[in-house]
């Protein structure tokens, strides 16, 4: 149940940060920045947190690109609002209804992180704010986290003890559902495997082809998952090929992850994918080597956190749009698919039961830390990583859903500030749900690219 006093008090703020929040939904959407590049990004987000009377740290565990930023009322439950701000590569577009690329290789908000980053960070000011009028006790702490696109920022803070001390986790992202998340989604491991062979003519037999072992263990790989891990997904690039057909290129590079809902069985699979890239490598006479990216586990689940969050999102409500915003989304979602209308959920769920289709580093988190999440909807036709998603998120009634999650997160932090039993009980149940569990460390690779010259990971030149 949320207090009649706190969304008095969050409404009065969100009056006042509305402007603000929505200039800096558009800002971010125009200079979008590929995963640990976030430089400009990072910049903005915390210089307007310093703003507002938080104490802003820079490079958090040797991270240039997160940031921490603490606000403390007085000693009590400690509450950690997660920010995420990248973009992602090849997907720029117009904020319009068909594809109109603003460059083939420049970044888009395609994943929505344009509305994630302010609209997290302006939960965290309304909750102070507000927990501050209210006389509530406690500290608030935004977690500035680069990188979520390759799930490798929360890992790698992760083993910089930088979530150490938080109580409780809030966040927030866009999807196909309004609601708030209890129940896990997929867990990621992704690497880069590099074949490495010897340059020459083309045309000449018994060379040592790197190329043709990348395409040798990209179809035994795919064998591999259909006989024996049918339920793991396997997706993967070729990010280096050659040059031109008359050129035996002499390095290959595959990046490839593992997905299940099952830690375990994901990494087993990608165990599997490692060695066989071994045996495939010496078949070709190439060598090959191993550049792991990061691994987080899939959501979980915290029941508390989840009806403590559902309660806000029914108290603040869904978001109302205008004849022309549903216009739009109608309009995008038939680019994307022609027959199709507009479908977009206009209900409010706690999500309890099932699993969740994508990955998330803060899943690896969630094994350490009671994290609570809320969803906002967009259009079922607009594709997640599509270009159709960036347009959406381009568009200036985009940002309704991200600030009805910025309410909640707010109200869902003021009621745990209230009532830090609800603190204990999440924590608790935490405890009973890893009971008996052994959790792996962090898997975090590319350290040293992508904290010291991460244009490297994305030219496809690092090693490591």
């Amino acid at each position: 149940m949320i207090e009649p006093a706190h969304k008095a008090a969050v409404a009065a703020e969100l009056a006042r940060l509305r402007p603000e929040i929505e200039a800096l939904f558009a800002d971010l959407w125009q200079h979008p920045e590929l995963p640990a590049m976030e430089f400009r990004t990072a910049g903005v987000l915390a210089t307007w947190l310093t703003g507002h009377g938080f104490t802003v740290s820079r490079a958090p565990g040797g991270i240039p690109t997160a940031f921490i930023a603490r606000k403390r009322l007085s000693d009590g439950p400690c509450i950690g609002i997660l920010a995420e701000y990248d973009a992602l590569p090849g997907l720029a577009n117009e904020a319009v209804a068909r594809r109109a690329p603003v460059s083939r290789l420049r970044a888009g908000h395609a994943c929505g992180h344009n509305h994630i980053g302010p609209a997290n960070c302006g939960a965290a000011i309304l909750l102070a704010e507000a927990a501050g009028q209210l006389g509530l006790a406690g500290e608030i702490v935004v977690v500035g986290t680069p990188a979520e696109e390759i799930v490798w920022g929360k890992v790698a803070l992760l083993t910089q003890g930088v979530f150490d001390g938080l109580d409780v986790i809030l966040t927030s992202h866009g999807d196909y559902q309004n609601g708030a998340i209890s129940r896990p989604c997929q867990s990621v491991l992704s690497g880069e495997i590099v074949f490495s062979g010897e340059a020459g003519h083309g045309g000449k037999p018994g060379v040592r082809n790197a190329l043709e072992a990348a395409e040798a263990f990209v179809g035994e790989a795919t064998t591999l998952r259909e006989a024996e891990f049918p339920d793991v997904a396997l997706r993967h690039v070729i990010r280096v090929g050659g040059i031109m057909p008359s050129i035996t290129p002499d390095e290959a590079r595959v990046w490839l992850t593992s997905r299940n809902v099952s830690f375990e069985r994901a990494r087993d699979f990608y165990d599997r994918l490692v060695a066989l890239a071994a045996d495939v490598a010496r078949r070709s006479h190439v060598s090959q080597r191993h550049q792991p990216i990061a691994g987080t586990r899939g959501y979980l689940a915290n029941d508390v956190l989840g009806r403590t969050l559902f309660a806000a999102l029914e108290t603040v409500g869904l978001p109302e749009w205008t004849s022309e915003e549903t216009a739009f989304m109608a309009e995008l979602s038939r680019a994307v698919n022609p027959n199709a209308g507009l479908r977009l959920d206009r209900g409010l769920k706690l999500y309890d039961t099932g699993e969740d289709y994508y990955g998330q580093d803060d899943g690896e988190v969630s094994w350490r830390v009671p994290l609570g999440r809320v969803n906002w909807a967009y259009p079922e036709d607009v594709t997640i990583h599509h270009w159709a998603w960036t347009a959406w998120s381009g568009h200036p009634g985009s940002g309704k859903g991200a600030l009805m999650a910025t309410q909640a997160l707010a109200l869902g932090g003021l009621a745990l500030l209230a009532n830090p039993l609800l603190v204990a009980e999440a924590k608790t149940e935490l405890s009973r749900r890893t009971e008996g569990l052994h959790i792996t460390a962090p898997m975090v690779g590319a350290w040293r690219t992508l904290t010291t010259e991460p244009e490297r990971f994305w030219d496809a030149t690092w090693v490591e």
